[in-house]
């Protein structure tokens, strides 16, 4: 062994021994856990860490609406062996309050096997787990009931996903829609008695989410926890809405805390409220409210996709989440994102959305990996049991899988650093550039094909290895340092 390996290895093993042992060491990847250092998601060894994957839906609860169809895909190894070779390196696991708590008070401790059994499944395939509390339009029971009919002008609202029934109070409001689920005044009105905690149902989710943080509270694997996706601003104004959410957010990230106890804190992800996912802005939570060290923005960023305007751009898009996550002084990182046509006509698109994610140094979930014949959304679309073009398409109705689609995968699987020392300078699928002064000198980059190495400065040991769909370069970095490759 030469000197200079001596000395590489030496700095590795140094790394090795202040850090907590990686898992996901049978893929070839690390995972170290996360952390937050400034506005930037980073590793205890000091890396800045790029999340970048998929929207997981497999162990989630919907309502069937009468579909004699499944609503879900099984979830097995596959599945993550199949998004690791894509080069993903995070999973956002959608899960549900209504299998986590059926009843008040409980706690289903097979669904919470499933939970980690899929986290455990990840990990070994090297990737990361966002915990996930999803729901859309408050839950399973806020349906139309069959026979109802609605007034002029609006359309049946159907079951979707997230609190169970006992938790579901709408007060007799109409369950029926117009264009969106989320304008439901059943939805609304749920949503309302859950920010102001009527007969403790708040108080019975944020207990949920501490049972549910004790039981990963030490496991570097799971990134984070994703609070609540996409919250109804109930009927409130945007201002008072996010004020509200905001105080949920606290009552959470306390009891989260607290469960941690033994363990070490994990990122906390919050989002605002779902006016987001439709215009591309919303009022922004109070900062007192979501006052933690390991806090996380995470706006779903559908611009240009299926906001209700083609305004704000992709561009104008990131440039306002990254201000508001500026404002709130804590990382960006979106936890949803994609398109739903053509793959062909939509790679432009992707295309310039990666580009500002790799602008900023930051990662995304696409939506999503599979969608079941009868779930929600195939449902909702004129029961055409569409599959939407996910990146891992199923044949409606036989249930088929036709495996992942080739013009999705193939801009989602583009190089990038998933792991860079220091402090991120450049981020480009032909270029990682950036400055370390101290922590671990391992650089780790997904490439979906053999890269051609065409420059390096202060990088040693520059090691490239094949892996199921693509290849891992690692090397050791030095002060600041670039790697070009084509």
């Amino acid at each position: 062994m030469t000197l200079r390996a001596l000395l590489v290895t030496g700095a590795l093993v140094l790394s090795a021994l202040w850090a907590p042992a990686p898992v996901g060491a049978d893929s070839g990847w690390t995972l170290p856990r996360l952390t937050v250092e400034g506005r930037v998601i980073k590793d205890v060894t000091g890396r800045t860490v790029l999340l970048r994957g998929v929207n997981v839906n497999q162990l989630n609860d919907y309502a069937d609406n009468g579909q004699d169809l499944p609503t879900v895909v099984p979830l097995d190894r596959t599945d993550f062996a199949e998004i690791a070779a894509l080069g993903f390196n995070v999973v956002r696991l959608n899960l549900a309050w209504s299998a986590l708590e059926p009843t008040p008070g409980a706690f289903d401790p097979e669904y919470v096997a499933r939970i980690r059994q899929a986290v455990g499944d990840a990990a070994d395939h090297g990737l990361y787990t966002v915990l996930d509390m999803h729901q859309d339009a408050w839950g399973k029971t806020v349906g139309t009931p069959p026979g109802k009919t609605c007034p002029s002008g609006t359309v049946p609202g159907i079951g979707w996903d997230g609190a169970p029934a006992w938790a579901t109070r709408t007060d007799g409001w109409s369950t029926c829609t117009v264009l969106v689920r989320e304008v439901s005044p059943a939805v609304a009105r749920a949503f309302q008695h859950f920010y102001d905690d009527t007969d403790g149902v708040q108080t019975h989710l944020v207990r949920t989410w501490g049972r549910l943080a004790a039981e990963f509270r030490d496991e570097p694997a799971v990134a984070g926890y994703d609070l609540l996706n996409e919250p109804n601003p109930g009927l409130r104004t945007p201002v008072a809405a996010a004020r509200q959410i905001g105080a949920f957010y606290r009552r959470a990230i306390d009891e989260i805390r607290a469960a941690e106890t033994g363990g070490f804190p994990h990122l906390v992800i919050f989002e605002p409220s779902v006016l987001w996912s439709g215009f591309g802005l919303d009022a922004l939570p109070p900062r007192a409210s979501i006052a933690d060290p390991l806090a996380v923005f995470s706006p779903h960023l559908y611009n240009e996709s299926i906001t209700v305007a083609p305004f704000p751009s992709i561009e104008t898009g990131f440039a306002l989440a990254d201000a508001s996550a500026a404002f709130l002084g804590v990382p960006l990182w979106t936890g949803e994102w994609g398109w739903f046509g053509d793959p062909a006509t939509d790679r432009p698109k992707v295309d310039r959305f990666l580009d500002a994610l790799d602008t900023r140094h930051t990662g995304g979930a696409w939506w999503s990996w599979k969608q079941a014949c009868g779930d929600p959304h195939a449902v909702r679309d004129a029961n055409t049991h569409d599959p939407q073009n996910n990146l891992s398409r199923i044949d409606c109705p036989s249930g088929t899988s036709l495996g992942v689609h080739p013009d999705r995968a193939a801009p989602l699987s583009r190089p990038y650093p998933r792991a860079l020392p220091g402090t991120a300078l450049k981020t480009t699928p032909t270029e990682i550039s950036g400055t370390r002064h101290t922590g671990s000198c391992l650089l780790e980059a997904w490439y979906p094909t053999r890269p051609t190495v065409l420059t390096t400065r202060n990088l040693t040991d520059l090691q490239l290895t094949e892996l199921n769909g693509g290849w891992r370069l690692t090397a050791c970095a030095t002060s600041t340092y670039t790697l070009k490759t084509t």
